[in-house]
């Protein structure tokens, strides 16, 4: 999940990368940057969900990061219409404005529900340190 920091030895991370449900797409943003697209469709409470996330050379393109995330969601929902969630760290402003910008609502801990289910799922001890999102 999200918030594991521990150190994963190489044989259990393999077996994960191979028994994972998750979709995988890479996407070119320049002759030798690339960015890592992962989605994966999720039940919490009885409710289907896509849950997705990225990686990226620190160095990419922002406007590339910014238009590959939006084909990206495009063809997630495409493939089938359903609400995407996600975290993020409250210190990503770049994320934090992406998400919004895009239509991501914030998760309010108002709705206690939607929010603990979404905290269980993601392993989160500590929400202070997240915002959670909904698409």
């Amino acid at each position: 999940k999200y918030s594991i920091t521990k150190k994963v030895e190489i044989a259990d991370h393999y077996i994960w990368w191979f028994k994972n449900a998750r979709n995988f797409s890479i996407y070119r943003l320049s002759k030798d940057k690339h960015i890592y697209f992962w989605a994966e469709l999720i039940t919490l409470e009885k409710e289907r969900y896509w849950t997705c996330g990225f990686h990226t050379d620190s160095r990419a393109n922002l406007m590339g990061i910014i238009l590959s995330y939006k084909v990206f969601l495009r063809k997630i929902q495409k493939k089938i219409h359903l609400p995407v969630i996600g975290l993020i760290n409250k210190r990503n402003i770049f994320m934090k404005k992406l998400n919004k910008d895009i239509g991501f609502r914030e998760i309010n801990k108002k709705d206690k529900k939607k929010f603990t289910t979404i905290k269980n799922y993601y392993k989160i001890k500590n929400t202070n340190n997240y915002i959670f999102f909904k698409l």
